[in-house]
């Protein structure tokens, strides 16, 4: 039996906790037998054959099932679960995120008649980047068994921090990421891959996943994405793409404010796009290709991704189910609180 809500102090817990209900019990019983009024008889000898009949000899009973009634609360109250004696074979996922830095990353994608109403209320719309960031984070913050990676590009690409499972560190290099960081005159889809790719080189997990975000089309490359997309598939790893972004409503924020409003101006962009290179990518591993307009659908798309391979990966998931027993002392404890207040209240109620 184990004690999930308190893993250490589980049977320490319970023992305080039994101790000071029996202490407590034991101090009323002590209490009420001490301030009894007794029948004084003048001749001691009289009383001699009188026997205790049975209800006297079981007028601590509705003392005792009250103790044993809170003591099962007690028990119940730790929640605990049976285990079976097999254990779970989690296998871990390395997953390399590959991010696009490039300045492109700040538009924002939303209608004239949305930025509108979203600035009447005081608010400013939220960019790719940030938009993939935050999705970033809740994606981390899931993840228990998976070795995380993440590679920026731009121009160029570069590791922001390796294949680890310390997602402290992962969120903290999250929180202090900016546009800027990196050269982001262009996007280099196949440094990006080839650095990812090298990222997984010595991986010795059975499931390999690389996951590209990005807005634009490759442009600058050292090396063809295909071509890295062909060796990904070679060595089993699959890459899933994301363009970020619509075609029609693309703006950018600028430096400059309505004098008449105060609101933030937003100049329209037309940024090219190349949803079949991302296609093809995601197809020649054997993965899928994704189109996210808006910050919900990006993280609709990253949920989707997770229950791709999250089904293959617990190979013994069920073998480690765990049993609930809390009812089955929570049960017993009502009743034995029922009991104690029928027997109270009728055959064996007290009459000081």
């Amino acid at each position: 039996m184990i004690w999930p809500d308190y893993p250490a102090l589980g049977w320490l817990a319970l023992g305080a906790l039994v101790a000071l209900a029996l202490g407590v019990s034991l101090w009323s019983w002590l209490r009420r037998w001490h301030d009894a009024v007794g029948l004084k008889f003048p001749v001691k000898g009289r009383a001699a054959p009188a026997r205790r009949g049975w209800r006297a000899r079981c007028v601590h009973l509705p003392l005792a099932l009250r103790v044993g009634a809170v003591a099962l609360v007690c028990v119940a109250a730790l929640r605990p679960q049976l285990a079976r004696d097999e254990t779970a074979e989690v296998e871990g996922i390395d997953i390399v995120v590959a991010l696009d830095l490039s300045g492109s990353m700040h538009t924002v994608d939303i209608s004239d008649a949305d930025l509108v109403r979203l600035q009447n209320r005081g608010l400013e719309p939220t960019d790719r980047f940030v938009a993939a960031v935050e999705t970033l984070r809740k994606f981390i913050e899931s993840r228990k068994y998976d070795r995380v990676g993440l590679v920026g590009f731009g121009k160029d690409a570069f590791l922001f921090f390796p294949l680890t499972l310390d997602y402290g560190v992962m969120l903290r290099v999250l929180q202090g990421l900016k546009l800027g960081d990196i050269d982001g005159s262009g996007t280099a889809i196949g440094n990006a891959l080839a650095m990812s790719l090298a990222r997984l080189k010595e991986s010795e997990a059975k499931t390999k996943v690389i996951i590209l975000l990005t807005d634009g089309e490759d442009n600058g490359s050292n090396v063809s994405p295909m071509e890295l997309a062909r060796e990904a598939a070679k060595r089993d790893i699959r890459v899933f793409t994301i363009l970020v972004g619509s075609e029609g409503d693309q703006r950018q924020p600028t430096d400059m404010v309505d004098f008449a409003t105060g609101r933030r101006l937003y100049q329209k962009v037309d940024q090219p796009v190349n949803p079949k290179l991302l296609t093809d990518i995601a197809e020649a591993t054997r993965a899928s290709f994704y189109r996210a307009t808006n910050p919900e659908s990006l993280e609709r798309d990253f949920q989707s991704i997770l229950d791709t391979f999250e089904k293959s990966r617990l190979v013994d998931y069920a073998a480690a189910e765990r049993t609930e027993l809390f009812n089955r002392f929570l049960l017993p404890a009502i009743a034995l609180i029922l009991l104690e207040i029928l027997l109270s209240q009728t055959l064996l109620r007290r009459f000081p």
